[in-house]
């Protein structure tokens, strides 16, 4: 687990003052485990001897052993499919078997993985995808915009007040003008993470708008400003991160949306069939003739 998925898990283990460190490093992640720990003990509110002691109680030798992986993680965040690469071809990690059983590994741990996400995380996730007080609309980068489309196509058969966006498209101006606390936007954002999005979504925060952030395990700067952060896995055995557990991950919180929001789901997919059999139907049609 990477330190933001360890911080995002269960801290019931640490002492109340500790906990407070935790909070600190979260709220400013991962720059506020950078500096000093006397610099983070005054964002927390504690002495640094507590800084220290939380380092500990997390398994770490000290402040700087937690720093070091900070560093590591930042460098992950960062990491190109051809420096993935390079970095493969210099530990000379190869292998001669097929490339389905290489990869099939990789598959099955990024879904296992999914199940580290705490499951309060998931259920004030669908919690907010279900209010019918609130209006849904999904969006992310050039990739992770694919899935956010995928969501809202499902999502639209379930409940109103779902709005599609155009997969890699810029939200509209609208939607910042229009947006308040009536509002719920889930952001996929992975690493690499897209300016555009970030910034995006740090405007919608700041209209009163509940964010879910849906990334990976170092965590987009987009969780800074979200309500929910659900950090998925995405171990490949490629150079390419793998979107898999983030599709599986959307549609586990369909389902869950489906089953909270109840009998009117079932009648609204009912008429949903309908109007696409009749637009089937009028496509299917041959066309008039004179």
């Amino acid at each position: 687990m990477t330190l933001a998925e360890t911080l995002r898990g269960d801290l019931s283990a640490l002492t109340p003052r500790e906990r407070k460190v935790a909070w600190a490093l979260i709220a400013e992640y991962p720059g506020a485990g950078l500096g000093s720990a006397a610099d983070l003990a005054k964002a927390a509110g504690v002495s640094a001897p507590t800084v220290v002691r939380f380092a500990r109680a997390l398994g770490f030798g000290g402040f700087a052993d937690l720093q070091t992986q900070l560093r590591e993680e930042l460098t992950q965040r960062t990491l190109s499919p051809f420096a993935m690469l390079a970095e493969q071809l210099q530990r000379n990690d190869t292998s001669p078997e097929h490339w389905l059983a290489r990869g099939l590994p990789a598959q099955q741990e990024c879904l296992r993985a999914l199940g580290g996400i705490p499951v309060s995380e998931l259920d004030r996730a669908a919690g907010l995808l279900a209010d019918p007080r609130l209006r849904v609309t999904a969006f992310g980068g050039r990739y992770s915009g694919l899935i956010a489309h995928y969501l809202t196509l499902h999502l639209q058969q379930v409940r109103p007040g779902v709005r599609p966006q155009a997969p890699g498209q810029a939200l509209p101006g609208s939607e910042f003008l229009d947006t308040d606390k009536r509002d719920v936007f889930v952001v996929y954002d992975f690493r690499r993470y897209q300016t555009s999005t970030i910034r995006q979504a740090e405007a919608l925060a700041a209209a009163g708008a509940s964010l879910i952030c849906i990334t990976d395990p170092w965590l987009s700067p987009v969780a800074k400003v979200s309500e929910v952060v659900l950090p998925t896995s995405v171990a490949s055995a490629t150079p390419f991160d793998s979107s898999a557990a983030a599709f599986v991950l959307t549609e586990l919180l369909v389902g869950a949306v489906l089953d909270l929001v109840g009998d009117s789901a079932l009648e609204r997919i009912r008429r949903w069939d309908e109007v696409r059999a009749d637009e089937v139907e009028a496509w299917q049609a041959p066309p008039d003739t004179v």
